[in-house]
């Protein structure tokens, strides 16, 4: 018969799960009035590294087929003005590429972004709600996420480190092995490729579909 002290550890990490996770999906319900859709592109090197700064909003990320960076983002408020006063900065160095998003600090407001980017291109994202999708990006990862869920699909052979874990949350990812921890979890995964990926959620999921 299970403990009275661990049921009550489960019945915690559930209900504190669920609370937290309600967060994005409030966003996510808000009815927006008014919206924005704007596009762009940028000639990048294959090889280079992606830098994504984002704070409320879905992002997808997914591969193209071209020397390029193609941006395609809806900005979305309950406020006109909002919508207006927000901006997105797009700025390529040699090797170096980085999209910020910025909106009014009044709130309400969110960007549903899309991405795509050279087959081989290294991706640094951060971002703290909404939820984050990447898809068939060869090259080195490292993304962040306060509130919300990342999915990685990816190769097996392109990786030779995959550390991915989460503060509250689970990590789906039993092709790449077993995960550890209970309130939240943590996957290593080690391989025959070149790239690293590293990917963690504070409350939220992981999931990783490798191939």
């Amino acid at each position: 018969m299970l403990g009275k002290s661990f049921i009550r550890f489960t019945m915690l990490r559930k209900g504190v799960l669920a609370g937290l996770l309600l967060v994005p999906f409030c966003f996510a319900s808000d009815h927006w009035e008014y919206e924005e859709t704007h596009t762009g592109a940028r000639d990048f090197t294959a090889g280079g590294t992606l830098h994504v700064r984002l704070s409320v909003g879905d992002l997808r990320i997914s591969r193209g087929d071209s020397n390029k960076i193609h941006l395609r983002y809806t900005v979305k408020s309950r406020r006109e003005r909002n919508v207006k006063d927000a901006k997105v900065d797009f700025d390529v160095l040699g090797n170096d590429a980085r999209i910020e998003f910025h909106s009014p600090t009044s709130g309400n407001t969110q960007f549903d972004v899309e991405l795509e980017v050279p087959p081989n291109t290294n991706l640094d994202v951060h971002e703290k709600v909404g939820d984050m999708t990447v898809e068939n990006v060869e090259g080195d990862k490292d993304l962040s996420l306060s509130v919300g869920d990342i999915r990685v699909d990816a190769e097996h052979s392109g990786y030779r480190l995959v550390h991915a874990s989460t503060s509250i949350g689970d990590v789906n990812g039993n092709s790449y092995g077993e995960t550890s921890g209970w309130l939240g979890k943590t996957l290593k995964y080690h391989g025959d490729g070149k790239y690293e990926l590293r990917a963690h959620v504070s409350v939220g999921d992981i999931t990783l579909e490798g191939k």
